[in-house]
């Protein structure tokens, strides 16, 4: 039985994500992610857990720092707005990230960027 998160549920999992994200540990996702996540965005779907650590252990370590302008939750969703800098001085840009949370853990994730601007720090897909 699924079970809808309060608010405090969705924020953990939110705060969990983004802190793996800036630690740069794709390992610390292990116990956020559902091992089913399904998750869209510019670079294509991503099916599982094992997968989406990899895909974004790639994303981390073309990533200086993450700066937060606004987040917004709503039952098991929770969306984010940031500005992704990139390693090497490349200009900062905006990701939205919404993030689904059941029991606990991410079972989605729908992303959006402008993919030209992450790929002049580097294609995490052959990283």
């Amino acid at each position: 039985m699924t079970t809808t998160p309060d608010n405090s549920d969705v924020t953990t999992a939110a705060d969990a994500y983004f802190g793996a994200w800036q630690a740069n540990t794709p390992a610390a996702l292990a116990d956020v992610l559902a091992p089913d996540v399904i998750v869209h965005g510019p670079l294509g779907r991503i099916d599982g857990a094992e997968q989406y650590q990899a895909s974004l252990g790639r994303i981390f370590a073309l990533t200086d720092t993450l700066e937060f302008r606004k987040r917004w939750t709503d039952g098991g969703d929770v969306m984010t707005w940031f500005d992704l800098h990139p390693r090497g001085g490349s200009e900062p840009f905006p990701v939205a990230s919404w993030l689904h949370v059941e029991d606990g853990r991410i079972t989605g994730v729908r992303v959006t960027f402008d993919l030209g601007k992450l790929l002049q720090a580097g294609d995490p897909r052959n990283t």
